[in-house]
């Protein structure tokens, strides 16, 4: 699908809710790569951001030009679940969380200074405020379908009764700290789940009516959105990750693996949960000097399921050099168990030349099997014997190159770049020759 403009594009603004910057994890990584491709072919003085987020505080330096909005205060907050979420028109409450009259006025006037001729909201957190303003050519950046990503905590919890914390993912964090420590009680989180479920997914049915284009990056779930609405400016913009800095990786040949995922994030925390409770005595029977780094943000949390491991497990919190990590490792240990969107974790992976060990939810989003680098288990009881064969040299290698290779062909920048340029309706690059 090509977004059809009207006219040159030249100047683009993203509205958004997330600070780019740092890259910390998979949410992050996605808009980097959005925006360092505009900046590449727009210029940075042609590319605006415009943040809901807090003010007065430090941010690191960016080439691209920032503007920041204060987001909603907990009054503003409470007052919109009442007249947003309770009555008409029954929004999601990570939509109510970001809803403000004084944030939709201060929008509109960056809008209007701003003049960009591409707007690209972030997802219906900040898109809800399009229907409000003049009609711009302009995209949803849906990132993936939050509906999908609740059914999928719903039905582990049904399954196991297992604890799900952290529910809401990111924008939890827009909440009061009273309202967050609510939703983390039990009985409060699966009740709020449902409601989320049913009104994120109607959002997500609306959403496409209010953009020139909707853009997912799950092709699964850019087809089933489609189906869903019929509309056909639906579209998949696969996650644009930088070329690492190093492609040579030194690993020693021994059994060292690495999770890679925040653990603030419900799929990432139960996924290595589960791995942890339940696969300690056969992988230590198979793999006596097995040790798995846990590498990401939120870490230092307590993680009690690791005790039983010992020295087997060290938990390294968030590092600022991924390929130090990444290259010294055998695989990435990707064991999720429910979710939603494109895992960002096996593409850095990848772009590295790691194998990757992976339960099916564990590369969602990529149609990778073992001649991309990727050992997927069928099974779960199937997942011990992947990681006993991918610490074997010569299957190492031969994995190794097929992830290098994989990326190359399908996920690096050279590869992914004219799908930017047709999504947001920017002129083809002509060819030098």
């Amino acid at each position: 699908m090509t977004m059809a403009t009207g006219a040159p594009i030249h100047r683009v603004v993203l509205i958004t809710a997330t600070e780019p910057e740092p890259r910390s994890f998979g949410k992050q990584v996605v808009l980097g790569g959005i925006l360092d491709h505009l900046c590449h072919r727009l210029g940075p003085d042609q590319v605006h951001v415009i943040i809901v987020g807090r003010t007065g505080i430090d941010r690191p330096p960016v080439r691209y030009q920032r503007h920041v909005i204060a987001k909603p205060t907990a009054v503003e907050q409470a007052g919109a679940v009442l007249q947003r979420v309770v009555r008409p028109p029954h929004t999601s409450l990570q939509e109510a969380a970001l809803w403000s009259a004084r944030v939709l006025a201060a929008i509109a006037e960056q809008l209007a200074e701003i003049r960009a001729d591409l707007q690209i909201w972030d997802t219906m957190r900040t898109g809800q405020y399009a229907r409000y303003m003049g009609r711009k050519p302009r995209a949803l950046y849906a990132d993936d379908l939050f509906s999908k990503r609740y059914a999928s905590m719903l039905d582990r919890i049904d399954q196991d009764q297992s604890e799900v914390t952290d529910p809401l993912g990111e924008f939890g964090k827009l909440l009061p700290r009273a309202v967050g420590r609510v939703v983390e009680r039990k009985f409060v989180y699966r009740r709020l789940l449902q409601l989320e479920q049913a009104s994120t997914a109607r959002s997500e049915d609306q959403a496409p009516e209010l953009f020139d284009a909707t853009l997912l990056v799950n092709a699964q779930e850019s087809d089933e959105l489609y189906e869903r609405t019929g509309n056909p400016t639906i579209s998949t913009l696969l996650p644009m990750l930088r070329e690492p800095a190093r492609h040579v990786r030194g690993w020693d040949g021994q059994p060292v693996f690495v999770f890679l995922g925040g653990l603030d994030f419900a799929p990432n925390r139960d996924g290595l949960t589960w791995f942890l409770a339940t696969f300690r005595e056969q992988v230590l029977a198979a793999i006596p000097d097995f040790r798995l780094l846990v590498v990401g943000r939120g870490s230092s949390r307590p993680l009690p399921e690791a005790a039983a491991w010992g020295e087997h497990v060290q938990v390294l919190g968030w590092v600022d050099d991924l390929d130090e990590v990444l290259g010294s490792c055998a695989a990435l240990l990707s064991p999720l168990r429910m979710g939603s969107g494109t895992k960002i974790k096996v593409l850095e992976a990848l772009a590295r030349g790691l194998p990757v060990v992976a339960t099916r939810a564990g590369v969602m989003g990529l149609a990778v099997d073992e001649s991309d680098g990727c050992l997927v288990a069928p099974t779960d009881s199937e997942l011990v014997g992947l990681l006993a064969r991918a610490v074997q040299p010569d299957t190492n290698a031969a994995l190794s190159a097929a992830a290098r290779d994989s990326w190359g062909r399908n996920y690096s920048p050279a590869v992914v770049g004219p799908a930017y340029d047709d999504a947001f309706g920017l002129a083809p690059v002509r060819d030098a020759g």
